[in-house]
């Protein structure tokens, strides 16, 4: 028979996952199948298993704790699973599918190798077509942050793309 047990300052989350941790990412690995997809939602539980501590929640028992670490961890493999399927991406090898002149792959090919703040201005303002006004307010900087990225990005760009011809 299972021991009741309510939870405890001494039950800690590190318990916990000696616990049950090796249980929880098998069970991620196997519906995620991508070790790192499976390791963040084993995570993700934990935190969940934390706010549930902090709020006062009790199991009445172990098994009720593990029915609930499985539960969670279920759900949040459903619904990274499903986010994945509702925004899906694209591998940088892909992308070049998607161009048919040389000069676009080429130019598509060297924005990749731009720092990551550079890269998605340049990509929001001429791929996507907004206005510094609004991609100041997406990424929530301020408009002349947006303009110095923009003129440095394509500073680096016009640098990569003269160093490959």
């Amino acid at each position: 028979m299972l021991e009741k047990r309510r939870n405890s300052p001494d039950q800690s989350v590190d318990e916990v996952f000696q616990a049950y941790g090796n249980m929880l990412y098998r069970i991620a690995f196997v519906m995620m199948k991508i070790a790192f997809d499976a390791e963040d939602v084993v995570q993700d539980t934990l935190i969940k298993y934390m706010e549930q501590a902090e709020k006062g929640k009790a199991f009445e028992t172990e098994g009720q704790r593990k029915a609930w670490l499985i539960r969670v961890d279920i759900n949040l493999c459903k619904n990274r699973l499903r986010f994945y399927k509702n925004h899906p991406k694209i591998g940088i090898e892909q992308l070049s599918w998607y161009y048919e002149e040389e000069e676009d792959i080429r130019l598509m090919d060297s924005l990749m190798l731009l720092p990551f703040q550079y890269r998605e201005v340049l990509l929001l303002h001429y791929v996507e077509g907004y206005q510094g006004k609004e991609i100041a307010r997406m990424l929530k900087l301020t408009e002349s942050a947006v303009r110095k990225r923009l003129e440095r990005g394509r500073r680096k760009l016009r640098g990569i793309l003269e160093g490959a011809d």
